[in-house]
């Protein structure tokens, strides 16, 4: 069996972590003051199911009724980049929602902390922000097109699930973060309710994102013909590879028994196809799961040696 301190010792990269939720449990509760009912079922839920994403809104209005500044903002993010510089992370991609503007007296408080994050840790680790956009908010563009003129940012994230109803609606925030070389990411969670392959290849083609996190979600919908047990469409590899999409893996759904082999070996396609990729955290607080326990996972399974995952996670995610 491979040990965690295998990987702790590594000076590693993370190249997807929400600053909101980057912490564990403990942490978070040591920052709010209270505990969250119920929040021992998190690790019990399929992540992404309905519940899940139930119980992590609610998380999210308990986080937000603690915060009456933007002072409090900061201190959540500074605790979560806290958590990867004591795994011995030195480089992260992190995901400030714009949602946050609303804990804010204005937009120039908003990006002083950005500023604050980029600087503080400086010695410690290098701190990439990209500005998260979830999709059922819509509303929130125009005040993500003002923050991104800043030039504080290096990068996009859309998540949620609702993008894939009207994926035209971000087609200019898209091209905007082209327009500035960022980089520009996509959650697969809505992918999952697509008929077929060929709407996700127009999304992808309309949007044209660089990142793609946790294209493994559409492994059980056989419509989405993307993987066909454990092998990766060569439809599929083509289309990467064409548009230069590098891919992230985070511990959703957190590995165990036959679903942490299963998607191992998921992993391991990308791998053998020559497809960039890396893993990433995306949120400890639900995920439970640093990337040094991520590792140490895929490799219990037998598909990755220690070697070929050291290489991996030391790899720097703002390289690809």
């Amino acid at each position: 069996m491979v040990a965690i301190s295998d990987f702790v010792k590594i000076q590693k990269n993370d190249s997807c972590k929400h600053l909101a939720t980057g912490m564990r449990y403990p942490n978070f509760v040591q920052w709010s003051g209270f505990v969250i009912p119920e929040f021992a079922n998190i690790g019990l839920l399929h992540a992404g199911c309905d519940e899940d994403l139930a119980l992590r809104r609610e998380l999210g209005n308990y986080a937000r009724v603690r915060m009456a500044s933007s002072f409090d903002v900061l201190t959540l993010f500074c605790a979560s980049l806290s958590e990867s510089i004591s795994e011995n992370v030195k480089e992260v991609n992190g995901t400030i929602d714009v949602d946050f503007l609303a804990q804010c007296k204005n937009a120039t408080e908003f990006l002083d902390i950005v500023k604050i994050l980029t600087e503080k840790y400086t010695d410690k680790i290098t701190f990439h922000p990209f500005l998260g956009i979830h999709s059922d908010k819509e509303n929130n563009l125009p005040l993500a097109t003002m923050l991104l003129d800043s030039g504080l940012f290096e990068g996009i994230e859309l998540y949620g699930s609702t993008y894939a109803e009207n994926p035209e609606k971000f087609l200019e925030i898209f091209k905007m973060a082209r327009n500035m070389n960022m980089k520009s990411r996509i959650c697969c969670l809505g992918f999952r309710t697509l008929p077929d392959r060929e709407s996700i290849f127009e999304i992808m083609l309309n949007l044209k994102p660089t990142h793609l996190m946790n294209p493994n979600i559409a492994i059980n919908n056989d419509g989405l013909r993307i993987f066909k047990n454990g092998t990766l469409y060569p439809e599929v590899r083509d289309f990467i590879k064409e548009h230069n999409v590098h891919i992230e893996f985070s511990p959703a759904p957190i590995l165990s028994g036959k679903k942490g082999e299963q998607k191992a070996q998921i992993i391991r396609a990308f791998a053998e196809n020559d497809i960039s990729f890396s893993l990433c955290t995306e949120d400890m607080l639900f995920l439970n799961k640093s990337i040094s326990e991520f590792a140490t996972d895929l490799c219990n399974t037998g598909v990755f040696s220690v070697e070929e995952m050291s290489q991996l996670i030391s790899d720097t995610p703002s390289a690809t």
